[in-house]
């Protein structure tokens, strides 16, 4: 039974670990170099040719993140397996693979295929997730599914937290898809005529909006913190990325006029910011330079400034 691993991510390398105590042997992993995924800002990369190297396994790294057929020369394979590789497999490659090839996504099939599925759950507010590994297509994550796990969003996951359940739920289901295809089991027909596609999100979508609820915008911090590059605003000119923001006091501020972004306070874990809702607490967040936020006394210069979602625009 020869496998196939297309991989360049943590989840993947995570994948192959589970695949590999599981008993179920991998011959070929593809994947990118570091350079590679720096130039196509893959978020989450890693390099998983030094667990491959004593497990024996061959790897095949690909320049330009675009995978070939000719990439493989005469190797064929009885499955191909995809965790962590965010291009579309083309059909030859899938219809190469004698049993089949298994994909890997999140969401809730149909709804929510394609890109982002993690923080755009987060985002919308999801309080679940189903991860579910599929039969592999041309198109982006609509096959027959295989396997199927519903993962909690609990109010205090953050991107990362979310991801590292997800990448646990992943692998186990990659090892259940596996022995369905070896035994012939067909998967289940998504519903496609109610699919509904997330588009990719850019680094400059994550310019916050603090005309929105606290709710809103406490989503939209955690569904961006690390390892993607993060919500913003700029403050005086600066850009400050808002690594967590945490619900203030609902009874707070009640009776203020309402200027989303202004600072009305200061505390020693940070500033209080005013919303289209209830006023939220930045806690932690990294301004130019990589510096933090600074000392109380400092901060305490902010009450009366605001935080505005594009950096204004200096004439002269």
């Amino acid at each position: 039974m020869a496998i196939l691993y297309i991989t360049c991510a943590d989840n993947g390398l995570w994948g192959l670990q589970v695949l590999e105590q599981s008993g179920i042997r991998v011959d070929e992993v593809v994947t990118i170099d570091p350079a590679t995924a720096e130039k196509f800002s893959v978020s989450g990369y890693a390099d998983v040719r030094s667990f491959c190297a004593p497990h024996d396994i061959r790897v095949t790294v690909v320049e330009g993140y675009k995978l070939e057929i000719s990439h493989l020369g005469e190797r064929r394979f009885d499955i191909i397996a995809v965790n962590g590789w965010n291009r579309l497999i083309n059909a030859e490659i899938i219809s190469s693979a004698r049993l089949g090839a298994i994909g890997l996504h999140a969401g809730h099939p149909p709804m929510g295929l394609g890109r982002a599925p993690l923080p755009w759950n987060i985002i919308k507010g999801r309080s679940d997730i189903e991860v579910y590994a599929f039969r592999l297509t041309e198109n982006a994550d609509d096959g027959d599914i295989l396997a199927r796990r519903t993962v909690e969003i609990t109010c205090t996951d953050t991107i990362r937290t979310l991801y590292e359940k997800v990448a646990f739920a992943g692998a186990e289901l990659i090892v259940q898809a596996i022995d369905k295809l070896r035994s012939g089991v067909p998967g289940d027909a998504q519903k496609l005529e109610f699919a509904i596609h997330y588009p990719r999100r850019t680094a400059d979508d994550g310019a916050i909006d603090f005309r929105q609820s606290e709710t809103d915008l406490v989503n939209f911090v955690r569904a961006q913190s690390d390892p993607y590059p993060g919500a913003f605003a700029f403050l005086d000119g600066e850009k400050w990325r808002f690594d967590r923001l945490a619900y203030f006091d609902r009874f707070a501020y009640r009776d203020v006029v309402r200027h989303p972004g202004k600072i009305v306070t200061v505390l020693p874990s940070g500033p209080v910011i005013l919303t289209g809702g209830a006023p939220v607490w930045l806690t932690k967040a990294t301004g130019p330079g990589g510096k933090a936020l600074p000392d109380f006394e400092q901060m305490r210069q902010w009450v009366g400034r605001a935080f505005t979602s594009r950096s204004p625009v200096v004439e002269g």
